[in-house]
């Protein structure tokens, strides 16, 4: 078994078809989806609003960003951790999957909070 540090974009909204998984994982921060994230319905709506405070008012109700997501988990290879990640998150798209030579490289900072949850699979 190997431990990969792993990171994806996700709405995690469960809406989407986003659910929480066995491993834990961080939200590290957040990217602009195109278009606000918005319906064909609403971004129509939004383009005829002109007054700027409407505009932020609409847009803080009904846009949607995507989480800068990562996680370390236990896997034999990264298809396992793929094939975990889509079961959890659909919507994911892959930013990166690095193998850790050193098991205890979730501690410090970056992985605050570290409950070594890292199995990709419930128990």
């Amino acid at each position: 078994m190997n431990r990969y540090w792993v990171s994806w974009y996700s709405g995690n909204y469960s809406d989407e078809g986003c659910s929480a998984p066995p491993f834990q994982f961080w939200t590290s921060g957040y990217r602009s989806r195109p278009r606000y994230g918005l319906n064909d319905e609403l971004y129509t709506q939004l383009l005829k609003i002109n007054n700027e405070e409407e505009r932020q008012d609409f847009l803080d109700e009904n846009s949607r960003d995507d989480c800068t997501i990562c996680a370390m988990v236990d896997a034999e290879n990264e298809d396992e951790i793929w094939r975990a990640v889509t079961k959890y998150f659909p919507d994911q798209e892959y930013r990166f999957c690095e193998l850790q030579v050193d098991p205890t490289a979730a501690s410090g900072d970056r992985f605050i909070g570290f409950e070594n949850r890292t199995s990709l699979y419930e128990k």
